[in-house]
């Protein structure tokens, strides 16, 4: 029996239940970056990092139960470019399909709520699940970039979704 997932807009409750999905600071960097200060973050910080109106966090359920997290926003004054960030799954519940579920009603919800004509994330190149799991509903690597990360050099992928990644 298949389990219906549905994307609601995140709500301060919400961010207690996703921080303590980052079980240590390796997976807390992995999805944060270097946006929080400290592991762990705090719930405040969470509702900091959302403030303005180019960002639209939203929560993924299943039933009554919190599954996932992902971050939509506008990384610029074009509003047909929305940039994806603090993607997340349930550490507990990874390998149901949730992970792909839950970006497939994101691209939508981008597409149809936001206007997108255009999808990015970045994802750092040693996190193979989240990569192949963004291959496999239609991202594409298009560039790889660098950052810093708590004094260490990190390799990133920059991704852009679109049908024709389906295809390659």
């Amino acid at each position: 029996m298949s389990r219906t997932m549905r994307l609601e807009t995140f709500c301060p409750n919400d961010a207690e239940t996703i921080l303590g999905w980052c079980k240590d600071k390796l997976a807390f960097r992995r999805w944060s970056a270097d946006r929080y200060k400290d592991f762990p973050a705090q719930p405040e910080e969470m509702m900091e990092q959302y403030k303005g109106d180019n960002m639209h966090p939203l929560t993924a359920f299943v039933e009554e139960e919190i599954v996932g997290h992902i971050l939509l926003r506008y990384p610029s004054e074009d509003k047909t470019v929305v940039r994806f960030g603090f993607v997340i799954v349930d550490d507990s519940k990874r390998g149901k399909g949730y992970g792909k579920q839950m970006l497939r009603l994101a691209v939508d919800y981008a597409q149809k709520e936001l206007g997108a004509k255009h999808i990015s994330l970045g994802v750092f190149s040693d996190n193979i699940s989240a990569l192949e799991c963004y291959k496999s509903v239609g991202f594409r690597i298009t560039g790889e970039d660098t950052y810093t990360i708590d004094g260490e050099e990190w390799k990133g992928f920059e991704m852009e979704y679109g049908p024709e990644a389906m295809n390659a």
